[in-house]
């Protein structure tokens, strides 16, 4: 073939032009391509390391009390954290610890403490303030001599602190200056002369009486259907010169006052010299006369009592022998029940301005074994309705709110009852409702689908318990109150060794509250660790106001809260005694002059007597409490067992809790 050597010579000098590869196809070796060459890796960059930042500094401060009395003492504690040194600002100064606390002495005017603290991160700070108010203005009156002839003349001599004004009232009158001496004259009848004085700090006041010798009296009782047993105040005895004569300037006036642990009542005026005089009862302040006598005065003192409108008797032998049966009832009648007990139905009471009264002992009133109205052994439904002398036991209805009473009507008064082993011991309440000397005992129960019951369970405009004892509910709570306001006043309320209630007191929905001189316990069984609570299931009341004073609080559950408050509540906690473990307030509140104590030496801590003695703390140390509002927080009584009261003394400062100690 002609091309056959040329074309061999240029495919020997070009292998992969002419598709050549190992092949050695036209003769001798044939060369391979050369090796691909080896590709070096790029070396991988080390970041460089981001510095950690130092942390910034917290700071925590906080001031126990927040709120203190002209001359009071705060202690100011703080924890930091990321701090190297810190120093204080403000109304301290100085460096200060990392953390640490101190007590301040003499606040004299509102105070606030900063701690600014700083680390290798930088720097915080933290601020507290305590409000120091004004001191309660003091008062002292006398008159010597405080017992002239008819006729004669007494120097009166006061004197006040932290008061602006003073100004005279009863057998004085006009503005006095805050303290000097005035001598009074031609006294010819008991005289008793007020002082008040204010100041920054609220309101004070003082009596004195001047006697007259050689004068005479009118006495007597007072039967409580005549009384306006929600406004103390208006029931008052006058006595005018002259028979049948209610008018003009009485003679004398007196208070008709109630006898301690009883639901009877009596007046006595005193001063008088001998004559003709109309003796007038008021429950209104002297507008109008429920009831008036003559009587003549000469050589002793007169006895004038003023008895019920008419009187209904119940009992074996009686007009009606179950209350059951009464009928006819008008305005002003007095039922009253002999001492025994009655098994009778259940009875709805719709007459108003009506007394149901036990004489000669309790009347018990057993619930029958259905209760046809099914709510309560008696429902009242009428207007201002009393019962006093009265036991209730063993309601129950199918709804699992049976009751002993059940409120219907306006404006109940319960005097020197007992309530007990009822599903509820007093359930309901319009307008106006007074429990007092009052026994409540193992009502209550929480049955699911149906709720719980209580000791006693209150919804008024206006709920006051005093001189009671309410004690191992079952499960419920030993008071609950949804009223607009509560003044719950020298009670003993506790579970006891072996009591399994929820909340010592629960005010659900707030309310202006007052929560004054109480002995307050729960015990180691208790279903809640709560002893009183505000406000939980919503602020609803109108206000929102509490002041809890001079109460001994009593935790033997070893753990839980002495006051739990809601949010938005105004809260002022003054004076009281908190014994045992758990935290005094969960919430906001102003705090004077409380103290926490574990060793508090009562009379007898284990039998529940919370009598201070010589070395129980707090003798002498609490603060003058001033107002409430319009309402004196200073207790004027304590509690004796069972379901009494007593005129609490007065001597040096007031004590801590409940009760004042005297030697």
């Amino acid at each position: 073939m002609r091309y056959g050597v040329p074309l061999a010579l240029a495919c020997a000098l070009s292998l992969v032009a002419c598709g050549g590869g190992s092949s050695n196809e036209g003769g001798g070796p044939v060369a391979g391509p050369p090796p691909a060459p080896t590709q070096t890796p790029t070396p991988t960059q080390t970041p460089t390391p981001t510095p950690t930042p130092a942390p910034v500094p917290t700071v925590s401060l906080s001031a126990t009390p927040t709120t203190v009395a002209q001359g009071g003492s705060t202690q100011i504690t703080w924890s930091s954290s990321n701090a190297s040194s810190c120093t204080a600002s403000g109304a301290w100064s100085g460096a200060k610890a990392t953390s640490g606390n101190q007590t301040i002495n003499a606040l004299s005017a509102t105070s606030t403490f900063t701690l600014s603290c700083v680390g290798a991160g930088g720097n915080a700070a933290s601020s507290a303030t305590v409000v120091v108010t004004a001191p309660a203005p003091t008062v002292s009156l006398s008159a010597a001599p405080g017992t002239v002839a008819p006729g004669g003349s007494s120097v009166l001599t006061w004197s006040s602190t932290n008061a602006s004004s003073c100004s005279a009232t009863g057998a004085w009158s006009g503005a006095k200056a805050t303290s000097g001496n005035e001598t009074t004259s031609s006294i010819s009848a008991a005289s008793t002369y007020t002082l008040t004085c204010t100041g920054g700090g609220g309101t004070a006041a003082r009596s004195v009486s001047v006697n007259v010798t050689g004068t005479l009296g009118v006495s007597g009782t007072v039967d409580s259907s005549l009384r306006d047993r929600h406004q103390e105040s208006g029931n008052l005895v006058y006595a005018f010169a002259g028979l049948n004569n209610t008018a003009g300037t009485p003679i004398a006036t007196t208070a008709v006052t109630q006898d301690a642990g009883a639901c009877t009542f009596r007046y006595a005026l005193s001063g008088l010299a001998a004559g003709s005089y109309t003796i007038a009862l008021t429950s209104d302040g002297g507008t109008t006369f429920k009831r008036s006598a003559n009587v003549t005065v000469a050589g002793a003192t007169v006895s004038q009592d003023f008895a019920a409108a008419r009187v209904l008797r119940v009992g074996p032998g009686r007009q009606f022998t179950d209350p059951s049966l009464v009928t006819g009832l008008v305005s002003g009648d007095v039922v009253e029940i002999d001492a025994g007990t009655y098994n009778g139905p259940a009875v709805t009471w719709s007459a108003s301005n009506i007394t149901l009264r036990g004489i000669g002992g309790r009347a018990h009133m057993v619930a029958p074994a259905t209760i046809s109205n099914g709510k309560a052994i008696w429902v009242t439904a009428g207007t201002n309705i009393a019962v006093e002398n009265i036991e209730f036991s063993g309601a129950a209805v199918p709804d699992k709110n049976g009751a002993g009473i059940r409120a219907d009507g306006q404006d109940l008064a319960v005097c020197g009852s007992y309530f007990h082993d009822n599903e509820n011991g007093v359930l309901g309440g319009g307008g106006r409702v007074l429990i007092e000397y009052s026994e409540f005992a193992r009502n209550g129960g929480c049955v699911t689908g149906f709720g719980c019951a209580h000791n006693m369970y209150i919804d008024a405009a206006r709920f006051t318990l005093r001189y009671s004892y309410s004690h191992h509910a079952s499960i419920g709570h030993l008071v609950k109150s949804r009223s607009r306001e509560n003044y719950i006043l020298y009670n003993r309320i506790m579970d006891e060794a072996d009591g399994t209630s929820s909340y010592t007191i629960d005010l659900p929905n707030g309310g202006l509250s007052y929560v004054i001189g109480n002995l307050l316990q729960q015990g180691p069984n208790t279903d809640n660790p709560t002893i009183l609570i505000y406000g939980e299931e919503g602020a609803t009341n109108p206000s929102q106001t509490l002041y809890v004073v001079n109460n001994t609080f009593v935790n033997d559950r070893g753990s839980g809260t002495f006051v739990e408050l809601s949010g938005g509540t105004v809260a002022t906690l003054q004076n009281n005694l908190f014994v045992g473990g758990g935290s005094v307030v969960s919430g906001t509140a102003t705090q004077v002059t409380n103290l926490p104590t574990s060793t508090p030496n009562f009379v007898n801590r284990a039998a529940f007597d919370y009598r201070p003695t010589a070395t129980t703390p707090g003798i002498d140390q609490g603060t003058a409490p001033g107002l409430g509002g319009a309402f004196d927080l200073t207790p004027v009584f304590q509690y004796v067992h069972p379901t009494n009261r007593q005129t609490r003394p007065t001597r040096n400062a007031i004590d801590i809790g409940a009760y004042e100690f005297v030697p």
